[in-house]
């Protein structure tokens, strides 16, 4: 499950563009009801944005996370595997929210 207190203090600017991309014209959601978000959502939301996240399994036990942008940069696997696919997509995606807030800030 993503920490989304940790997403919102340390990604301020890629929490922000996804609040307003996923639930426009509602504000800011709780924080605590974002643990029931669908996960799988945020495939749409950073596929939309050009960052794509592919998550592949080794074995029933061994899963890792390849983030790509849409310039054609390939970034991983070069973390160590997850036991879930769960773990692997969750991990995959804090470091989706850390690369779009490098994004928003370098445009700035």
């Amino acid at each position: 499950m993503i920490d989304w207190f940790v997403i919102e203090y340390l990604y301020p600017n890629a929490m922000k563009k996804f609040i307003d991309t996923m639930f426009p014209n509602t504000g800011m959601p709780s924080i605590s009801t974002l643990d029931f978000y669908d996960m799988k959502k945020l495939y749409y939301f950073f596929d939309k944005n050009g960052i794509y996240l592919s998550i592949e399994m080794y074995n029933p036990q061994q899963w890792v996370f390849t983030v790509s942008l849409q310039n054609g940069i390939v970034l991983g696997p070069t973390q160590n595997s997850k036991k879930t696919r769960e773990e692997a997509e969750c991990e995959g995606f804090v470091e989706c929210f850390k690369l779009m807030e490098k994004i928003i800030i370098d445009k700035i």
